[in-house]
C-alpha cells in the first residue's frame, strides 16, 4: 500500500453542519416527544383518581408538587453517580454527547411513559387491584413489568444498532448506552416511588413519619438495589453487541434474544423475591446479586483490555503498510496514553483538545473497521478506510498524536494579556511615509 495524501475539505459553518446532520433532527424530535411524555406523566400522577371498591366510591389523592420535589431531591444523586460510571466506562470508542443524552432521555421520558400505560393495561387484564400504597399490587411487578420495562429500555438500543450500523460493535460501548437508558428509567421510577411513599404517609395516619418512610425506600432503591435496572438492561446490551460482532446469522439472532430473555428473567426473579421472601433471606440473596454484579464488572474489564489489544493489532496492519506511523498504534491502544494525550492537548487550548479527541475517535473507528474486515463483516471497506486515514492526516498537525514524552504546557493567560497590551490600536501605519 502507498501513502494516501490527505484531502482538504472545506468545512461549512456550524449551523449548516447542524441542519445537514440527521442526528440534529433525531435529537430535536426526541426532545419534543420526551417533553410531551413527561408532561402527560405529570398530569396523570398529579390528578386525583376516583375508585370504587365493594360498592363504595372514593378518591385517591394525586401526588403533590411537594412530594415530587422531595422525591427529585433524593433521586438525582443515584442517577448522577450511575450515569458517570457508565459514561466513564465508554473510553475506547467513546460516543458523542448526543448519543449519551439520547439514551438517558429515552429511558427517563419515553420508556417510562410507555411502561406506565402498558403496565396499567396489563394489570387490568390480570385483574389485579391495589390502592395508593406502593407496596400493594405485586402481580404486575412479577408477571408483566419485567417484560414491558426491559422491552422499552432496550428499544433504543436496537434503534441505534439499525441507525449506526457498523459503528456500534463494541461490547463496552453498547453496555454503556444500555446502562444510561436503564439509569434514566430508574431515575423517573424512583421519583414516582419516593413521591408516592411520601404522599401515602401524609394521608395515612398508620403509615408513620413520612420522612422515615421515604428514607427507608431511598436506602432500598437508591443504594442497596440501585444496580437492578442497569444490570438487567446490560444483559441485553451484551447480547446485542455479541450478535453485531458475529458473522454467523444464528448468533446474530440468538445472542440478542438470549440477552433480552436473561434481562427479563433476572428482572422477574428480582421483583418476585422482593415481593414474597422475608427480609432475612433477601439479605443473603443480596450478596448473591453483588456476586453477579462483580462478575459483570470483571467481564467488562476483560473486554476493555481485549479491545485495547485489538486496536493495537489492527492499526499495526496500517503501520506495516506505511499508511500510519507507529506512534498511532501505541497511543490509541492504551487508555492511559489516550487520557494523557487529551490532558496535554487541553493544557494547550480547547481547539487542540477538541482536535485530539476527534483524532482518537477517528483512529478507533479505523481500528474497528479493520477488525470488521478481518472478521468478514464488511465487504466493501476501501473508500471508508481511505476517508478515515485522510481524516487522521488532516487532524494530525492540530492534535496531540504522540503521548510518550508529551508534557503539559504552562497556562498562557498572562502571555496572552501581555500581547493584548503591547499590540497597536489598529494595523494601519501610525505615521506618514517619508517625503522625497
Amino acid at each position: 500500500m502507498s501513502y494516501v495524501a490527505p484531502t482538504p475539505i472545506a468545512r461549512r459553518p456550524w449551523w449548516q453542519r447542524a441542519l445537514r446532520n440527521p442526528w440534529f433532527w433525531v435529537l430535536l424530535a426526541l426532545v419534543l416527544i420526551s417533553a410531551a411524555c413527561m408532561v402527560h406523566t405529570y398530569v396523570i400522577v398529579h390528578a386525583d383518581t376516583e375508585v370504587e371498591q365493594q360498592g363504595q366510591k372514593g378518591v385517591i389523592p394525586g401526588i403533590t408538587n411537594q412530594s415530587l420535589k422531595l422525591a427529585f431531591h433524593y433521586a438525582w444523586p443515584t442517577a448522577a453517580v450511575w450515569s458517570a460510571i457508565f459514561i466513564f466506562l465508554d473510553r475506547f470508542r467513546t460516543r458523542h454527547l448526543h448519543v449519551w443524552f439520547l439514551c438517558f432521555c429515552w429511558g427517563a421520558c419515553v420508556a417510562t411513559w410507555i411502561s406506565m400505560h402498558v403496565n396499567t393495561w396489563m394489570a387490568g387484564m390480570l385483574s389485579v387491584t391495589g390502592g395508593v400504597d406502593p407496596a400493594s399490587g405485586a402481580g404486575p411487578a412479577v408477571y408483566s413489568a419485567p417484560f414491558v420495562e426491559e422491552s422499552c429500555k432496550a428499544l433504543v438500543l436496537f434503534a441505534l444498532a439499525i441507525g449506526m450500523g457498523r459503528r456500534m460493535t463494541s461490547v463496552v460501548q453498547t453496555v454503556s448506552m444500555a446502562g444510561l437508558s436503564a439509569i434514566g428509567f430508574a431515575f423517573v421510577e424512583n421519583i414516582m416511588y419516593y413521591a408516592r411513599a411520601d404522599n401515602y404517609a401524609r394521608v395515612t395516619a398508620s403509615a408513620g413519619d413520612p420522612k422515615q418512610a421515604v428514607m427507608e425506600l431511598v436506602l432500598l432503591r437508591g443504594v442497596y438495589a440501585s444496580f437492578g435496572h442497569p444490570l438487567f438492561t446490560s444483559m441485553t446490551g451484551i447480547g446485542l453487541a455479541l450478535g453485531l460482532r458475529s458473522r454467523s446469522r444464528l448468533v446474530r439472532i440468538f445472542a440478542p434474544t438470549t440477552g433480552f430473555v436473561m434481562a427479563v428473567v433476572g428482572h422477574m426473579l428480582f421483583n418476585g423475591f422482593s415481593s414474597v421472601l422475608p427480609m432475612a433471606i433477601l439479605k443473603k440473596l443480596w450478596f448473591v446479586a453483588l456476586g453477579i454484579v462483580a462478575s459483570v464488572v470483571v467481564f467488562l474489564v476483560v473486554r476493555t483490555v481485549r479491545e485495547g489489544r485489538m486496536i493495537r493489532y489492527r492499526l499495526e496492519d496500517y503501520v506495516k503498510g506505511g499508511w500510519l506511523p507507529n506512534s498511532d498504534a501505541d497511543t490509541l491502544s492504551a487508555l492511559r496514553r489516550r487520557q494523557w494525550a487529551a490532558l496535554v492537548a487541553l493544557s494547550q487550548g480547547p481547539r487542540r483538545w477538541w482536535h485530539t479527541l476527534e483524532f482518537l475517535r477517528v483512529g478507533t473507528d479505523l481500528a474497528y473497521l479493520r477488525d470488521a474486515i478481518v472478521r468478514g463483516l464488511d465487504d466493501d471497506p476501501g473508500p471508508r478506510q481511505i476517508e478515515l486515514i485522510n481524516r487522521m492526516n488532516v487532524l494530525r498537525p492540530a492534535a496531540i498524536t504522540v503521548a510518550r514524552g508529551a508534557k503539559l504546557s504552562k497556562p498562557r493567560l498572562f502571555a496572552f494579556l501581555k500581547r493584548r497590551r503591547n499590540q497597536p490600536v489598529n494595523n494601519e501605519l501610525q505615521w506618514a511615509p517619508p517625503q522625497a
